[in-house]
């Protein structure tokens, strides 16, 4: 996922939900998300992700979460809010300064 600039909370939603039935046809465990130039996640999408996309998501198997860190400063503070949010001991998720380090990461990371 890429994810640029400012996204309103239909894109965003859209957006994800996109992202989760890509991952469930093509049968696979794990994303990228490049948010390093979002500018923010709405705190009802923060709170959205947490109490239903999340536990929605992995029930179709989604396991596993790198994130590009964003520069924007409330976007990461969001992003570490909701990491810390996902208790979840079948649910990884890491954050990293580029996406060669996430994908190298993800490469790693068994499913």
């Amino acid at each position: 996922m890429l994810w640029e600039g400012y996204v309103s909370s239909i894109d965003f939603r859209e957006g994800t939900e996109m992202m989760l039935n890509l991952l469930i046809e093509n049968r696979t465990s794990k994303v990228l998300a490049n948010i390093k130039d979002m500018l923010l996640i709405d705190k009802e999408d923060q709170q959205w992700l947490q109490n239903y996309f999340l536990p929605r998501a992995m029930r179709f198997g989604f396991r596993t979460l790198a994130i590009v860190k964003p520069t924007s400063y409330f976007n990461l503070a969001a992003i570490e809010e909701i990491s810390t949010g996902i208790r979840e001991k079948e649910f990884k998720i890491e954050l990293f300064d580029s996406v060669k380090d996430a994908q190298n990461w993800l490469s790693r990371e068994l499913i």
